[in-house]
């Protein structure tokens, strides 16, 4: 299980986190640079100028940013026990069902809905930690906007698997490419008691996720 990680596995995720957070925070901040150039180029007696859509530009990649800076910073709180996350109890169809609809309309995540499964997780990281894991096998795998959801019951814990693509012979590790999404997601969901394990291939993620049914249960 992920609890018995040698220290290089932890440096490892540690490092390829950090890429795709310097990674992902290279959008906004070029937003905003293109956004005062053109404003600068629109300046009015030495004041720039900025209209409408410049503006909803601007406010968006500032929004990004905010979002991309709590994201890490939350990240590192759990990580380091500073967060205390809920027992629950959370339904998994509706954070499923709550997490579709994050996503939406970039990526859908198709499958059937669990029915009548409880466990004591933390509903609001549960949710985020499904979009972050959808997102990161769109990401990751054929990048179609659709990742398939399949789940299963087992004593003690549920399984439930994100996967986009088609297996092949090459066979590629989890890094930065797969998003600063997935990273966050493992992150929120080791810190409810859960494992993490992936197939990976050229155009193809399958991401598997263990979560405890019991709170007695630890990853």
């Amino acid at each position: 299980m992920e609890s018995e990680q040698s220290l290089e596995e932890r440096e490892m995720y540690r490092r390829e986190a950090m890429g795709a957070f310097a990674h992902e925070i290279r959008t906004p901040l070029t937003s905003i640079r293109m956004v005062i150039e053109l404003a600068r180029r629109q300046a009015k007696d030495g004041q720039m100028v900025l209209d409408p859509e410049l503006s909803g530009m601007l406010n968006q990649s500032v929004d990004d940013l905010q979002a991309l800076a709590d994201d890490l910073q939350e990240a590192s709180r759990i990580e380091r026990g500073k967060v205390v996350l809920s027992r629950g109890p959370c339904e998994l169809g509706a954070a499923v069902d709550a997490a579709r609809e994050l996503l939406q309309p970039s990526i859908a995540i198709e499958g059937k809905l669990p029915a009548g499964i409880e466990g004591p997780w933390d509903v609001p990281h549960l949710v985020r930690a499904i979009a972050g894991m959808a997102e990161a096998a769109n990401r990751a795998g054929d990048g179609s906007g659709v990742v398939k959801f399949t789940f299963r019951a087992e004593p003690g814990w549920v399984r439930l698997c994100f996967s986009s693509g088609v297996p092949g012979d090459e066979e590629k590790p989890i890094a930065a490419d797969a998003g600063y999404a997935f990273f966050r997601a493992r992150a929120f969901l080791l810190a409810m008691g859960g494992a993490v394990a992936w197939r990976r291939g050229n155009r193809y993620l399958d991401l598997d996720v263990a979560l405890p049914r019991d709170p007695g249960v630890t990853g």
